[in-house]
């Protein structure tokens, strides 16, 4: 069992500009948005993109993941050098070599935040709409500054070998910025999410070093966001494999009580594959999530298919 210190989380409301890119004061950092659906149909995607730099040096890595049934069936990557980012400072737009990857903005009619997401092309790739259904909030951990969209309605397209493939589902978001140093004093985190009806649970438990851990755990409803105080929350890995010459969790739980919370819920990993990337191991789960949530005397059994990342440096 691990055992968790005190700090308390601590989010906060954001603008839309929260998620542009951020260029100003700093030498050198790493920027990460990070986007996943799950679909009806069974298919699954995640997209990347990554900027690391110092100065005016650096790279941008993008890519893209689909799945089926959980397994991985293609993947899409790049690698540019930095000069050939676009990146807005006032709105979340991302172009590499002008294509556009990453377009945010807030309709005028709905007032609803609507995110274009397009990498590949339409032999490998995927068009997709991402509109937000929670409140999105924005907090600092160890690693650094952390922007979360909880959940989001997915529809569009996926290419796959030539073929178009319509989705429909649900969909998360983050916004990851680290100083470039990040590697060097921390050990790595772990990561997932909870849907359950109108609700979600987002979790990270962020290691620093054996002794200085955080556990994140945040319910957002009724659009609004409570960050729960890790002294209620068991977090528990109960089997683990050896992948890569490195160990992966591939089942734990997590539990919370509470006077507003009664979470008890058991992730097993369905499939996994592992990414290497410089400096980092980074293994990604499909998971499953089983158990039970309590809110208000209300309980809520819990049954569904999330992703999963793990994360460790060096």
């Amino acid at each position: 069992m691990i055992t968790i210190g005190s700090r308390i989380f601590t989010p906060k409301d954001i603008v839309l500009q929260d998620d542009a890119l951020h260029k100003k004061g700093s030498f050198g950092h790493v920027e990460t948005w990070y986007y996943d659906g799950i679909f009806d149909n069974n298919y699954s995607i995640v997209m990347l993109v990554n900027v690391i730099h110092m100065g005016y040096l650096g790279i941008v890595l993008a890519g893209l993941s689909i799945y089926k049934d959980a397994k991985l069936v293609k993947r899409v990557r790049s690698r540019n050098p930095y000069k050939c980012l676009y990146g807005s400072e006032k709105e979340p737009l991302i172009k590499i070599n002008d294509q556009q990857i990453i377009k945010g903005y807030i309709n005028k009619d709905t007032k609803r935040w609507i995110y274009q997401i397009s990498i590949g092309d339409d032999k490998q790739g995927v068009d997709l709409e991402f509109i937000k259904t929670t409140k999105a909030w924005k907090g600092k951990t160890f690693l650094g500054n952390w922007l979360v969209i909880p959940r989001f309605d997915v529809n569009g397209r996926i290419f796959l070998d030539g073929d178009t493939v319509s989705v429909s589902g649900e969909g998360y978001h983050d916004h990851n910025i680290y100083p470039i140093y990040t590697s060097l004093v921390n050990k790595g985190y772990h990561f997932g999410k909870i849907p359950i009806d109108s609700m979600s649970i987002t979790w990270a438990r962020v290691t620093k070093n054996r002794a200085n851990e955080e556990l994140i755990v945040i319910l957002n409803r009724n659009q609004e966001y409570i960050s729960i105080n890790p002294r209620d929350v068991r977090f528990t890995i109960e089997k683990q494999v050896r992948d890569h010459g490195k160990l992966t969790p591939t089942m734990w739980y997590l539990n919370v009580d509470n006077d507003l919370l009664h979470l008890d819920v058991k992730m097993e990993s369905i499939n996994f594959h592992y990414i290497r990337i410089p400096a980092v191991n980074y293994w990604r789960h499909h998971i499953r999530n089983t158990g039970t949530i309590q809110i208000d005397s209300v309980s809520r059994k819990i049954d569904n298919i999330e992703i999963s990342e793990y994360l460790r440096f060096f």
